[in-house]
């Protein structure tokens, strides 16, 4: 790791999502009545409780259980999908009924809390309001939380939080040849461009595999002019590579598009014989080769995740296995240097979001049965701090995982099994996503 940090010491504070068995998650049936505030600040004591969102920020270490209704936490789990810029908007997902009047499609829907005010808004609606038959999963949404992109069966939407218009972007099924569906979405920070995958018709293969009859590609739709293009990340032949993962990320500007392609053929000298990750820059057309080493020799793991197209000309991805480009970890790549980072490695945690500044990073750690905690590393002075715990600092005793950070590094929201969060305690083994005040006590 390139840079000044110095040792570690360790200090608590709050944060997490969890693996789940639904289709983007569940959170519905309510429990145990609490009319004291609509978000719960946490501590066994009630005395240790630090109010609510009312208005403003919270202070540094205050958290808000985030899928309740009138107090009373919900009794299916949830997942927690995306957080506003300034941390008052956070999106989830759930299978509950009970967080808005008339849910009745038995299905996973997507959901839009204010912290402020404790409204929560159904996402995944048609324009006129009424419910989806196939409900929805959250993929992404505009910093300012105005837009939000959603799957529902095979189809992206993108749902403006405003008037309530909803837009499919994704093709209309049946009209691209050989496709069958889409999924991903990735927003501009304008809401204007979107970006999605293709899922190709499949063939039986010889070992009862499946094999996609045309390479899996990205697609971009302008919500404003109404145009798609298919971006060239292959040669169409499948077998010769094609986009791999379950997305693609977009710049803020919606001018570069970051995946993973196991395509030979979009950079010279691409020998590695394995999947690598771009930048496809929309402008020029060109492709940058990013998973290499500082010297430029391209990495010998084809292993990814999380690659994020960042505003400062660096793009951040995940490895999963040791290579050349060093420990499993996530790396932070800078296009105009070439040189490579290794921001956290395996050792340390596994990382899982990087501040908008670069200074901080989330990541979370096995303690105890396979579960974990959630950390914020100062980047700056090496200092790590728990986040997933109670407003009087008590360490979460569930499963956290899943942190997201808002873009002014003020606010965490995650999803965690823990009982000792909040008070009165939720019910046993459900997934609850909370917010968690991080502040300037993060990097202090």
């Amino acid at each position: 790791m390139t840079g000044p940090f110095p040792a570690r010491t360790l200090r608590l504070g709050g944060i997490a999502a969890a693996a789940l068995t639904l289709a983007a998650c569940g959170g519905g049936d309510l429990a145990e009545p609490d009319t004291t505030s609509v978000g719960l600040a946490a501590a066994d004591d009630a005395a240790d409780r630090a109010g609510s969102f009312a208005t403003g920020s919270l202070p540094a270490g205050a958290i808000t259980l985030v899928t309740s209704v009138a107090g009373r936490a919900a009794t299916t789990s949830s997942q927690a999908c995306g957080v506003s810029a300034n941390g008052r908007l956070v999106l989830f997902a759930s299978d509950g009924a009970a967080f808005v009047p008339g849910d009745t499609n038995g299905r996973t829907d997507v959901f839009l809390k204010n912290l402020d005010t404790g409204d929560i808004q159904r996402v995944s609606t048609q324009s006129s309001g009424a419910q989806l038959a196939e409900g929805g999963s959250c993929r992404s949404m505009t910093p300012d939380g105005r837009f939000v992109a959603f799957g529902s069966g095979t189809a992206v939407f993108v749902k403006d939080t405003q008037t309530g218009q909803l837009t499919q972007a994704s093709p209309a099924a049946g009209t691209v040849p050989q496709v069958q569906g889409y999924f991903g979405g990735a927003l501009s920070d304008d809401g204007r461009r979107i970006v999605f995958v293709t899922q190709p018709a499949t063939t039986a293969g010889v070992r009862f595999d499946l094999i996609n009859q045309i390479p899996r590609r990205i697609m971009l739709r302008d919500l404003q002019t109404g145009s798609l293009q298919t971006l060239p990340t292959d040669n169409g032949i499948v077998a010769q590579g094609e986009v791999l993962g379950l997305g693609a990320s977009i710049s803020r500007d919606g001018m570069r598009v970051g995946f993973v392609s196991s395509s030979a053929a979009l950079v010279a000298g691409d020998g590695n014989n394995r999947p690598d990750v771009f930048v496809h820059d929309l402008d020029s057309g060109s492709n940058t080769l990013v998973s290499s080493t500082s010297e430029g020799l391209p990495s010998n793991t084809g292993q990814f995740e999380g690659v994020s197209v960042r505003d400062d000309n660096t793009v951040s991805f995940g490895t999963s296995g040791l290579s050349n480009l060093g420990p499993r970890g996530l790396y932070l790549k800078d296009l105009a240097t070439g040189s490579l980072t290794l921001v956290l490695g395996s050792p340390d945690g596994d990382a899982t979001a990087l501040s908008a500044d670069g200074r901080h990073v989330l990541f979370t750690r096995i303690y105890s049965n396979f579960d974990r905690r959630v950390f914020v590393r100062d980047r700056t002075t090496g200092q790590d701090r728990l986040v997933s715990a109670s407003a009087s600092g008590t360490a979460s005793d569930g499963n956290s995982t899943g942190p997201r950070m808002s873009r002014d590094g003020s606010t965490v929201v995650f999803g965690s099994s823990a009982r000792n969060l909040i008070s009165p305690r939720p019910p046993a083994g459900v997934f609850q996503v909370y917010a968690k005040s991080i502040g300037a006590a993060a990097a202090n």
